[in-house]
């Protein structure tokens, strides 16, 4: 009679302990899945300001050129004028 409450015992803390196993597996996986997520988040965002940073660069490239010709026709006008002297 006194081997059967040790077994019961001895099973319920078998079982205590896989439940507690499952449910640190399952905390575990959660918080790993959050991370995936932020990370996911973050890579989104990052992709986005990579985007505006090239289009912003491509702008300014343009805008050189825009300058650089404007600043060459000056320069030309400017030494016909000086040659006309």
């Amino acid at each position: 009679m006194n081997e059967r409450p040790n077994v019961n015992v001895v099973g319920l803390l078998q079982i205590a302990t896989m439940m507690i196993g499952i449910g640190t597996v399952l905390w575990v996986g959660g918080a790993k899945t959050e991370q995936l997520e932020r990370s996911q988040n973050d890579i989104k965002d990052l992709a986005a300001v990579v985007n505006d940073l090239a289009k912003a660069q491509a702008s300014a490239a343009v805008a050189d050129a825009m300058h650089t010709k404007t600043l060459e026709d000056i320069h030309r006008r400017l030494t016909m004028l000086e040659n006309r002297k």
